[in-house]
């Protein structure tokens, strides 16, 4: 079965991945080399017409995998990266998806550009859309400030502890570095770093610097992409930061950008390597609309709102990049010096620094909407995990970094979400009949308060939507809790007090 797969997958590449026939008997032979099989065979295990049909290649991915463990007796990390590596070798090589892509963007412009990329991160399997469709999403439909929800089952939870050691950690010496380093591009991968045969991506300048674009192998959002810094460093939010979204907006119009913050707790869960992240989605802080304007002296082309939205926010908007880039710069930086007790925020302690922004940006015809969203990660006694992080009550839902996705309104929950939801299902069934007894939670303690309100106000009949509906709640809080200034008298007072106090 196996050197019938080997055919199909190089069918796949001719029809779906631009694979011309000499390429492709001499792909082929590299493919029997690498598994030491002496001769092809003649047959197909699909049919060729079939493969020229298949939109994905899920189904013959599945079957190469079983017919390396079968037949060659491979486990499957070594099945799993032999295949990627194929899809890899089947792929245009990255010179040639560069040079198709500005061709593509020169003639129909960066939408039809980025489509190309996409496209192809799909067919050759780096983007795993089958995987990626399993996560489990929905809309709030609160009246006012909506946000999205998805439970993520295609990447694994991580905690604030383990993305602060990132910054503390000792050199590396492993190759790559990171999972956003430039050398992973065609790296075969190991057990503990993942094979990236197949990914492809765009280089962009920046500033003057060098970055390059991929999509996210997880995709979040519609056409999530990551954008990355050719070079290993720490992320940092500076004037230069500010001018690389503005610069990636220019030159890619029809995508949001924007960039976690450079701290952790609220930063996002890689703080070593500087990225941003963008997509087409409008995520739904963007769609809100200014709550009241502040007064800008200097720049007259400019506008400052504070935004109807959960989270400290401010919107600066313009059509000219450098005012709007220098209003912004003015905020940061007098942000990152701002003490204001009163509202909890101290700027820095024997900790540390603590203030930083979360900004994103895009391009409405030839208008900057530049957001920033104040942030501050420090912590206390009676929050050990952060003042403006998620609080302990809802870490049952949700206790990694909310990071610049969910800051603008689309939560990422970890996927053990999915199994608890239907035992919580199973435990208030369990209590309607033979009524409460505790014991029956078991690994669910942390979700007690959670299931005695469910309990409290059960109907077997909407105990999907109301699970929902109360997750949905807990999001809505968790952004609450991220905003420095709260929407109380004292909170509003500050939020004004802080922007009025700067020279715009």
């Amino acid at each position: 079965m196996l050197k019938e797969l080997i055919n199909d997958l190089i069918f796949y590449g001719k029809y779906h991945l631009e694979l011309s026939e000499l390429d492709a008997l001499y792909i082929k032979n590299i493919i029997l080399g690498e598994l030491n099989l002496l001769s092809p065979s003649e047959e197909s295990y699909f049919g060729e017409k079939n493969v020229k049909k298949m939109d994905l290649p899920d189904d013959l991915v599945i079957k190469m995998k079983e017919a390396l463990i079968n037949e060659l007796n491979k486990d499957e990390v070594e099945a799993d990266l032999l295949v990627n590596k194929f899809l890899g070798l089947i792929s245009p090589l990255p010179s040639k998806v560069e040079e198709n892509f500005f061709n593509i963007y020169k003639k129909d412009g960066d939408e039809a550009a980025l489509d190309y990329l996409y496209n192809l991160s799909i067919k050759n399997y780096y983007f795993q859309k089958t995987n990626v469709n399993k996560n489990i999403v929905w809309d709030s439909n609160f009246e006012k400030r909506n946000i999205e929800v998805s439970i993520n089952l295609s990447k694994p939870e991580k905690n604030n502890k383990d993305v602060a050691k990132l910054l503390t950690a000792a050199p590396v010496t492993n190759y790559p570095k990171c999972l956003l380093c430039l050398e992973n591009l065609g790296f075969k991968g190991t057990a503990k770093h993942p094979a990236r045969s197949n990914i492809r991506i765009i280089p962009v300048k920046l500033d003057g610097a060098e970055w390059f674009i991929q999509y996210s192998p997880f995709g979040y959002f519609y056409k999530h992409c990551i954008v990355f810094s050719k070079d290993h460093k720490n992320m940092i939010i500076n004037k230069s930061t500010l001018k690389k979204l503005c610069d990636f907006v220019d030159q890619f119009p029809s995508f949001f950008i924007g960039s976690n913050a450079d701290l952790p707790i609220v930063g996002g869960s890689i703080l070593n390597h500087e990225h941003f992240q963008g997509g087409k989605h409008i995520l739904p802080a963007m769609k809100q609309n200014p709550e009241f304007e502040f007064e800008v002296k200097h720049h007259k082309g400019v506008k400052v709102y504070k935004l109807d939205w959960y989270n400290s926010t401010i919107l600066v908007e313009g059509k000219d990049a450098k005012q709007v880039v220098d209003v912004a710069d003015i905020i940061l930086e007098a942000w990152r010096k701002y003490s204001d007790p009163e509202n909890d925020i101290i700027a820095s302690d024997e900790t540390g620094n603590h203030n930083t922004i979360t900004p994103s940006i895009r391009k409405v015809g030839d208008a900057y909407k530049l957001y920033l969203i104040l942030r501050n990660n420090r912590c206390n006694e009676e929050h050990p995990d952060g003042i403006f992080h998620a609080h302990k009550e809802h870490h049952a839902i949700k206790k990694e970094g909310i990071g610049i996705i969910e800051a603008l309104g689309l939560f990422i929950l970890p996927g053990r979400l999915k199994r608890q939801k239907e035992e919580i299902k199973e435990i208030l069934k369990k209590w309607s009949i033979s009524g409460k007894n505790h014991a029956d939670l078991k690994d669910l303690f942390d979700f007690e308060a959670m299931i005695n309100y469910l309990f409290d106000n059960y109907n077997e009949s909407t105990i999907d939507k109301d699970i929902d509906k109360y997750i949905e709640n807990t999001c809505k809080e968790i952004l609450i809790n991220t905003a420095v200034f709260k929407e109380t008298e004292k909170g509003i007072s500050g939020f004004k007090k802080f922007v009025n106090s700067l020279d715009l």
